[in-house]
């Protein structure tokens, strides 16, 4: 009797970040690790819109990585 392989779960894709996120490790760390600043897991970073230069966007949702996605009504996508 055979038995059936694991199914292999691909990972969601996400959208993008809006281009008008930003935070200071959006620029470079010195870190060797290879951390991606759009996933938002540091628990250090402060984040803001370049929209409204406040931690918050304009429509007054907090500007992280977890929310400044596709899918937002002030979101604006990287130009092609």
């Amino acid at each position: 009797m055979d038995t059936p392989l694991p199914q292999i779960q691909q990972p969601p894709q996400v959208s993008p970040v809006c281009r008008m996120l930003r935070t200071k490790t959006a620029f470079g760390t010195m870190s060797d690790e290879g951390e991606d600043w759009t996933d938002g897991e540091s628990t250090t970073a402060v984040y803001w819109c370049l929209g409204t230069m406040e931690t918050a966007g304009p429509d007054d949702v907090l500007a992280h990585p977890a929310t400044c996605r596709a899918g937002r009504a002030c979101y604006q996508p990287e130009p092609e």
